[in-house]
């Protein structure tokens, strides 16, 4: 005959955990206002350091881009040209100018051909340096200082003449070199006058 063992009993089901006491409703309130404050806190800060790095940027980039657009246009060499070059404007006034009434011209000069003859020969004289038409006088100077006129003539376009002139005798007996000499009629100056050496040969 079998016996049947009966079953152990099973042990008993814990009892459930006893429900957590409410919390205190004042204690609720106090948590959300802190994390409100600190996330406005952290939210200004963002904020203020966007701010400030969004207003520094522009003028660091500007400040940063300057000296090298101006060292970039220094060291650019100017690129020649071919183009013609432009006359200048002409003076805004241009006053006439007004021709000279007096004809310049050089000191008189003069030359015998030959430079030395006996009295009675013909002698030609050459001179230059004289105004257009001026009148001259020839004279003849001997070597005592005495002076004799021999003949006039009017100067040419040019202010030069030719003339031919008969030599003197030297009655002078003083030490001075005989000359001739040519002077204007027209303007008696020391200036406008010339003379040139001539011996008398007997």
């Amino acid at each position: 005959m079998s016996s049947s063992i009966p079953p152990l009993p099973s042990d008993p089901p814990s009892p459930p955990p006893p429900p957590s006491p409410p919390a205190p409703q004042g204690g609720r309130q106090h948590l959300t206002a802190a994390v409100i404050t600190a996330a406005a806190t952290i939210i200004a800060a963002v904020i203020a350091a966007v701010a400030v790095s969004g207003g520094d940027a522009p003028r660091d980039e500007a400040s940063a881009a300057g000296p090298v657009q101006t060292s970039a246009a220094a060291s650019a060499s100017p690129t020649p040209t071919n183009s013609p070059a432009t006359p200048s404007d002409p003076p805004l006034q241009t006053l006439p100018v007004e021709a000279s009434s007096a004809t310049p011209k050089g000191r008189p000069r003069v030359v015998a051909t030959p430079d030395r003859a006996a009295a009675g020969a013909v002698v030609t004289l050459r001179a230059s340096g004289f105004a257009p038409d001026e009148q001259i006088r020839i004279t003849f100077r001997d070597s005592g200082a005495a002076e004799a006129d021999l003949r006039d003539v009017t100067a040419g376009p040019d202010g030069s003449f030719a003339a031919e002139v008969t030599v003197p005798g030297d009655e002078g007996d003083g030490s001075d070199t005989p000359v001739f000499r040519v002077w204007s009629l027209d303007d008696v100056d020391t200036d406008n006058q010339a003379d040139t050496p001539f011996t008398v040969i007997d």
